[in-house]
């Protein structure tokens, strides 16, 4: 009965999903006004629906964890990310696979161009850039996750373990992931996030980043005992890779860098994955976990 409730929830939340963004795509598409007043509600549809399932079901809202578990992992949750975005845009910019349009580095210095610091842009010392970055990073993190909140509420904060519960820890993860991947399904066809290889990106690509990262996040939840850093990380990632991986200029070798940043991803999900599966046979509640 749990498992068809779940299901249940899934397939309302694709439904309303989709429809949400076909409207989109018929009004303008993922360039439009429509797309930037409606996107942030679809954002936060996993969180509505999850609220109304809970109430609906009597389990309430107690049955999230709401508190926020071990702090260390907040900071974990906004540095890694941006530490991924700084290093797979170094790589990509090395093998020429595309161009860093933020920043450059010109001899011992580094020249900001474009985005968002919080200490500013402009020509600094490699020390004061890596500080402006991260504290940039701590910022930004915190701003994008406002919107990422709507998102891991329902993926980290309740689907996770609802489907770990049903699946165990592993295939439980790679189902979030997919439900996550599939849920983007519409834009990401459409050209968002994949403007070369859209057919490519909502198949296989952007549903496998999504798994991997679900291993990340479920990482971070686990471990914190806690969704918070899940939304800390999701808002990183949106803020960091979202924009200076993807927003660096790139030519026809675009899908070898796409593919580049899907290895990372694995990696990550591998050590993830390592740094949490000796816990499952010893605690019959995941959140157990510490």
């Amino acid at each position: 009965m749990k498992q068809n409730k779940t299901v249940i929830y899934i397939i309302v939340l694709l439904v309303v999903s989709y429809l949400a963004q076909i409207y989109i795509l018929m009004n303008g598409g993922i360039d439009s006004d429509a797309f930037n007043r409606i996107a942030p509600i679809i954002m936060f549809l996993p969180a509505i629906l999850t609220i109304f399932y809970l109430i609906l079901t009597k389990e309430g809202i107690k049955s999230i964890h709401w508190k926020i578990g071990k702090s260390i992992y907040l900071l974990y949750a906004a540095m890694i990310p941006a530490i991924i975005a700084l290093c797979a845009a170094l790589l990509i910019s090395f093998f020429e696979w595309g161009k860093i349009t933020h920043f450059e580095f010109v001899e011992n210095r580094v020249e900001i161009v474009k985005g968002k610091f919080i200490l500013g842009k402009g020509s600094q010392s490699l020390p004061y850039f890596i500080f402006n970055y991260f504290l940039t990073a701590l910022s930004f993190s915190l701003v994008s996750g406002v919107l990422a909140f709507g998102e891991e509420l329902g993926w980290r904060g309740f689907l996770q373990k609802k489907l770990i519960d049903q699946k165990g820890l592993f295939w439980g993860i790679v189902i979030l992931g997919l439900v996550w991947g599939f849920w983007h399904f519409p834009f990401i066809v459409s050209g968002y996030n994949y403007p070369h290889t859209p057919v490519l990106g909502a198949f296989l690509l952007f549903p496998l980043t999504t798994v991997f990262a679900s291993f990340f996040l479920a990482w971070l939840t686990l471990k914190a005992n806690s969704f918070w850093p899940a939304v800390i990380a999701h808002g990183s990632v949106n803020a960091f890779i979202g924009s200076i991986v993807a927003g660096m200029n790139y030519g026809s070798d675009r899908l070898y860098a796409d593919i580049f940043m899907l290895c990372i991803w694995g990696v990550i999900a591998l050590l993830s994955y390592t740094s949490i599966k000796k816990y499952e046979k010893n605690y019959n509640s995941i959140y157990s976990i510490s």
